[in-house]
């Protein structure tokens, strides 16, 4: 139900969360109260269609004129797709036009339209500081190619030092997903990128304590892994690891156990090894740690990549999101492997849930799905 006028004259506010994943669409709705107290109103989702979106981008035809048969019917395209999809999850929920709306996009930092990382830049006493920003950042490769679009936050200053979070996001991924939303109506207050959802709903919930560790955030997609860090209680930088997903462990396993893909995330939503028939779970449990160990690679090569930077601290924290959180044993694995204090990304614990929309427990079973979605809906503006 859309609110009043007086509930907004009061301080309360609704907020929506939208994340285009590889599989699905999520949708999280927030009430916000005038002392700043949270709780879920609405948690929904809809399967996305296979090949409508690759590496970030929507998949159009070339041209809207395609040449048909008299009569014959045009063939659906990826953005016809994707949007019958979202048109069903939306008729299930009324979006008021006061509701702050922030979508993601499953692009990956640093793959598909997204880079990010931390420089620092020499900026002489009186200089143009976002000339000078902006023109070192462009002559620095990935930030150099034509068809970025570019944009920086200053963390810190000190003499002549500027330090600026540089972000870069590819004009045509853009253009894709801004054209698609307003095809659908949409009044954006914030297009994102999945790890950025996830880090928020990590900073949005976690207690003081837990955000004076440094964090890595691992975000384990079907197809690809982003990882992003906390310091300070602030974000960092963002890292992409290209062979880094859930697809590398579903192969390695059905490959090893001789099974389907579909009965590895059987496994993975059951959280049972003993849905394999007649494979004893000792063999089950070796072929994992065989497909954990390429995993870990990936996982230690976005580690070194923050070590190497010249303001970071030792990590005292890994948090696992994405669909890699539910991968049994998985948390445990790299625990021991790094010997850092290892969980999963579980927002739903510290934020209430409306009891006739969904249980509490439920919500923090499906943390993993929903979280990205969750932490969008806690931006603030």
């Amino acid at each position: 139900m859309a609110l009043g006028l007086i509930a907004r004259i009061r301080g309360e506010r609704e907020t929506v969360g939208i994340d285009v994943g590889h599989y699905s669409i999520k949708y999280v709705k927030v009430f916000h109260d005038a002392n700043g107290k949270r709780i879920v109103r609405e948690v929904d989702l809809e399967p996305v269609p296979a090949g409508s979106i690759i590496n970030g981008v929507i998949q159009r035809r070339d041209s809207e004129d395609v040449s048909t048969e008299k009569g014959a019917k045009k063939e659906k395209d990826g953005f016809d797709k994707l949007s019958e999809a979202f048109s069903k999850l939306m008729l299930r929920h009324q979006l008021d036009e006061n509701v702050d709306v922030v979508a993601s996009v499953n692009c990956g930092a640093g793959e598909g339209g997204v880079l990010v990382d931390r420089l620092s830049i020499k900026v002489p006493k009186n200089g143009n500081e976002e000339a000078i920003i902006v023109q070192t950042a462009q002559s620095r490769p990935p930030f150099d190619d034509q068809d970025n679009v570019l944009d920086y936050e200053v963390v810190s200053r000190e003499g002549d030092e500027v330090k600026v979070n540089v972000v870069a996001a590819k004009n045509s991924m853009l253009e894709s997903w801004s054209q698609f939303f307003i095809r659908k109506g949409i009044k954006l207050s914030a297009l994102d990128v999945d790890i950025f959802g996830l880090l928020n709903s990590f900073v949005a919930t976690a207690s003081d304590e837990e955000l004076k560790k440094t964090t890595a955030i691992f975000n384990i997609g079907e197809s690809k892994m982003s990882v992003g860090f906390i310091q300070d209680g602030k974000f960092h930088s963002v890292r992409s690891m290209n062979g880094g997903s859930l697809n590398l462990i579903i192969n390695k396993l059905s490959s090893s156990l001789n099974i389907p893909a579909e009965k590895c995330h059987e496994i993975f939503e059951k959280q049972d090894l003993k849905v394999v028939d007649d494979v004893a779970i000792s063999v089950i449990e070796d072929a994992m740690k065989v497909a954990f160990e390429e995993l870990m690679s990936q996982i230690t090569f976005g580690m070194r990549y923050f070590s190497s930077a010249e303001d970071s601290r030792p990590l005292e924290r890994i948090l696992i999101g994405g669909g890699g959180a539910s991968v049994p044993e998985l948390v445990q694995y790299i625990k021991e492997k790094t010997g850092i204090e290892t969980d999963t990304v579980n927002p739903f614990r510290s934020v209430e849930c409306d009891s006739n929309v969904v249980e509490q427990a439920s919500a923090i079973a499906l943390s993993n799905i929903y979280a990205p979605a969750l932490g969008l809906a806690m931006r603030k503006f």
